[in-house]
């Protein structure tokens, strides 16, 4: 939407104390430390942020960095404890502090592990972290600086002497003293490979110190070695929860679902462990695995690639690097790899199996098939014959004629001669069956077609005509009455011409989806009503409703009115809607515009198990994640499908797709080589290489000859997308002028997203025709919410509070959890003074604009408890200028 000056990005204030008093604070401060005697980390955590809104001191950072450790934000502690300032400490809270900094040195595993104070004072913990720094680091111990008659002392000797990985903790780990010495202990016993004690050790620090997710992953791991998936989840989903791009994490939730045989969401798993950055050969040769398996095998090769150079010696990920070369048809660079092996695995012989045949004449078969002649395998012994045979060549065709029914016949007779344009002999065709056949509806309608190929709609429609009278129901012919008034602009006629196919069969969704469209078109609020009783009627009359189900739903969310299309969609047989790409599309749709990242991915993998060849679930995710500036993992998204050779539509969608996310990111790379690649491709969109080209130059800041080109290529598609594009550049250029909008607008006057995009640029330059657009766009469509949202925002610019109050409303109503439109609504009604009304939505503000907005209207209402809760929730540096001043008014009007 166009409201930039009032738009901001949500975010999650910490609560503050307007007005506190010193006496206030120490209450706090008692309050805090009580809750953390019983256990009420939580409650601590907000109790200590009230003692610190006002005057934070390094002695609540010193509490706060505790109860953040407690709470297991270990980033924030991290944070906190270096903001305090040590020397003003007193002595046992310089104790503490150092306490705490050596906790979360070890649980960070931070080998540059540093006192903050002189390094001669007496402090148990800084020498056992130092002391652990030391192995980390270098991997030697100085036992001098450990406490001999410690546990820890007899873990790191242990270590030392090499013998901790068969040491028995258990006699040990009761005489712990400290939650430090367990870390220290059970990181040494990772390191040991003594999994059984580091289990012992880390489980008694969990139970301490059970929010803590920095030692899960360590644990995690042993689990899944010791075959204990169950727990293992345990540990990794919450890691996922709070760290979602935690590449480790990723990698073990991968390990965990291809124990369940979740092989499609498992491979989803360590694709992202893989995108955020993990560099591990098990992880590459895994992920080649699962895409060899699915015969993605493009993917497969860069993935075992990657798992050969960090580990050569794999001999898997080398037998699979040349599996998936065969895939892929490099047989000479697969054969030369597999001659200068001095052994093959079973793997190997059938992949040699697969090469016979190519390359005949390539020396390497000569040694291939002496090695195999003298290798101790059945198989590898008759392979070696195989190949033989091969080489001297020999081949056979087989073919077999088909049976064919008189009707079946005929049709193929036509079908060639349309193949081969020979429409006169195809009419003369068709005249010879009309005399000889009974089904002359049917045959006329084939005629039909042919004179539309040929051109001669005049002829065709006067047998179409004829064909009404032998049946007064021919669908065929109805339809091509509609389109044919369509194409003159006469909706009434093509909409009572789909009528007459709809009162005789219900049943029909294609029909149903063409009414849709051409009501749109007439703007007719009787066909509109029609529409919807057709519609209903659908789905009352019968029991596989599912379509027309889903219609109503995308009618709904069109409208944007989501929460109506849910609950159409909540009613749908889901085992029949599964199968239907629309299904996914509206809930991937719905999930998209409630900002529902998690759901979003959700439905994407079940979209992907359902239609596995598809590229369509990926490109709508890629699209979304796109839009929410998430480009790497939207590029990982596509990258990872197969491209499909019998899907040539798909593979240009995603290649385009690709296209435009390289140079959004800036791989200009990677854009070039990939547009040249679609440069080779026959039967291109009309201007989709100028498009493209275009947008790589604006990247490229080439502003002149991005202009051109996309100017090119609107004018070869009048694609509204590139329109778009050419406007925002035109803009950045220092053009505002919206007469390309307008042109466009008087070759395509139902555009609407044309006319919303040229509405919303002329608020606050014409506001009144602005209003005039919004208008026009309304009464041909009931609009979709951000259109609706802007029409009331311009109206509220010129005073119309009232019908800006009623559109607001109506749209906040649709989609209740979406802060820009409730912003608008508060607005108006903060305009109106009509206060009262803001409170009412008081549970849906979220946004700190809004919340201050919230507690502006209950401090008009001499609400002072209601504004202060509200107003301690605003983080002021989200805040414009214009709304700066109102919180320091209302922060004001509170203290007093």
């Amino acid at each position: 939407m166009l409201k930039n000056n009032i738009r901001i990005a949500a975010a999650l204030a910490l609560l503050t104390c307007v007005g506190c008093s010193p006496k206030a604070q120490q209450d706090y401060i008692q309050e805090t430390k009580t809750a953390l005697e019983n256990g009420q980390t939580r409650e601590a955590e907000i109790l200590i942020k009230q003692a610190m809104s006002e005057k934070p001191t390094s002695s609540l950072r010193l509490l706060l960095t505790e109860v953040y450790l407690l709470n297991g934000n270990i980033i924030g502690a991290t944070q906190q404890l270096e903001k305090v300032d040590i020397e003003t400490l007193t002595p046992p809270e310089q104790s503490k502090a150092e306490s705490l900094n050596a906790q979360l040195a070890i649980l960070s595993f931070d080998s540059n592990y540093q006192r903050l104070l002189d390094s001669e004072t007496n402090c148990q913990a800084c020498r056992l972290a130092e002391a652990w720094s030391s192995v980390a680091s270098s991997n030697s111990v100085d036992l001098q600086k450990i406490e001999s008659d410690t546990v820890a002392y007899k873990v790191f000797e242990a270590f030392d002497n090499k013998t901790l990985s068969s040491l028995d903790i258990s006699s040990l780990i009761d005489s712990s003293t400290s939650d430090i010495e367990l870390l220290v202990m059970g990181d040494l016993l990772r390191r040991s490979n003594n999994l059984d004690g580091m289990i012992t050790v880390y489980d008694a620090y969990k139970k301490n110190n059970p929010n803590v997710l920095n030692i899960n992953l360590p644990l995690a791991q042993a689990m899944l070695i010791k075959d204990d998936f169950k727990r293992a989840k345990e540990l990794v989903n919450p890691v996922l929860a709070k760290f979602a791009k935690n590449p480790m994490a990723n990698y073990l939730n991968s390990l965990i679902l291809l124990s369940e045989n979740k092989q499609d969401e498992a491979y989803n798993a360590i694709s992202l462990a893989d995108t955020y950055g993990i560099d591990m050969p098990s992880v590459s040769l895994t992920k080649g695995l699962l895409e060899f398996n699915s015969q993605n095998y493009e993917s497969a090769l860069s993935s075992f690639e990657k798992a050969t150079n960090m580990a050569p010696d794999n001999e898997l990920a080398n037998t699979m690097l040349v599996a998936t070369k065969v895939k892929l048809g490099i047989t000479d660079d697969a054969l030369e790899t597999l001659a200068t092996q001095e052994s093959f695995s079973e793997l190997d012989v059938s992949t040699i199996g697969q090469l016979i045949g190519t390359e005949s004449h390539a020396r390497e078969w000569v040694t291939l098939q002496s090695k195999l002649a003298q290798s101790e395998s059945p198989r590898a012994r008759v392979l070696s014959g195989l190949i033989e045979l091969a080489r001297e060549g020999s081949s056979e065709t087989l073919s077999k004629p088909g049976d064919t029914s008189d009707s079946t016949y005929n049709l193929i007779q036509v079908a060639m001669m349309m193949n081969k344009a020979q429409f006169d002999d195809a009419l003369n065709y068709v005249n010879k069956w009309l005399e000889r056949t009974n089904d002359k509806v049917k045959v006329m309608n084939y005629k039909a077609a042919i004179l539309i190929a040929k051109g001669d709609r005049d002829s065709a429609k006067s047998v179409y005509q004829e064909s009404l009278e032998l049946l007064p129901t021919n669908r065929a012919a109805h339809m091509f009455m509609a389109q044919s008034a369509a194409k003159n602009k006469d909706y009434e006629s093509a909409l009572n011409s789909l009528d007459k196919i709809l009162e005789n069969n219900l049943n029909d969704i294609v029909v149903l989806k063409l009414y849709l469209a051409f009501q749109k078109l007439s703007k007719s609020e009787k066909y509109e009503s029609k529409l919807h009783s057709y519609i209903d009627d659908a789905i009352s009359e019968f029991d596989d409703n599912v379509l027309f189900k889903l219609m109503k739903a995308g009618i709904f969310a069109t409208q944007g009115a989501n929460e109506l299309a849910q609950r159409v969609l909540n009613t749908v047989d889901a085992e029949k809607a599964k199968l239907i790409n629309q299904y996914w599309e509206l809930q991937f749709y719905l999930a998209s515009r409630s900002n529902n990242a998690n759901q979003a991915r959700d439905i994407v993998k079940a979209w992907n198990k359902q239609f596995p060849d598809s590229t369509r679930p990926n490109v709508a995710f890629a699209t979304y994640l796109e839009n929410a500036g998430q480009l790497k993992e939207a590029i990982s998204v596509l990258e990872q499908v197969p491209h499909s050779l019998d899907r040539p539509k798909e593979s240009l969608a995603l290649d385009s797709k690709l296209v435009s996310l390289y140079i959004h990111q800036g791989n200009l790379s990677k854009a070039k080589y990939k547009i040249g690649q679609l440069e080779k491709k026959s039967n291109l969109p009309p201007g989709l290489l100028d498009y493209l080209n275009g947008t790589y130059a604006v990247k490229q800041n080439n502003l002149d000859e991005a202009a051109s080109l996309l100017t090119k290529a609107y004018s070869e598609s009048s694609n509204s997308h590139t329109l778009k594009l050419l406007h925002a550049l035109n803009l950045r250029r220092g053009n505002v002028d919206n007469g390309i909008l307008k042109a466009h607008l008087e070759q395509y006057p139902n555009d609407l997203s044309i006319k919303a995009l040229l509405a919303e640029s002329l608020i606050g330059q014409d506001n009144a025709q602005s209003i005039a657009l919004f208008e026009e766009i309304v009464s041909q469509t009931s609009g979709n919410t951000d259109v609706l949202n802007n029409y009331a925002w311009v109206l509220h610019l010129e005073g119309k509070n009232d019908k800006a109050f009623e559109i607001a409303k109506r749209v906040v109503e649709l989609n209740a959890s979406n802060q820009d439109y409730l912003d608008t609504l508060f607005r108006i009604l903060t305009s109106s003074k009509r206060y009262n009304e803001i409170t009412a939505f008081s549970n849906n503000a979220s946004s700190d604009t809004n919340t201050l907005l919230l507690a502006n209207a209950h401090m008009h209402l001499d609400e002072q408890a209601q504004a202060q809760k509200a107003l301690a929730s605003v983080e002021k540096s989200s805040l414009s200028e214009e709304d700066l001043s109102l919180y320091e008014r209302v922060s004001k009007d509170v203290k007093n």
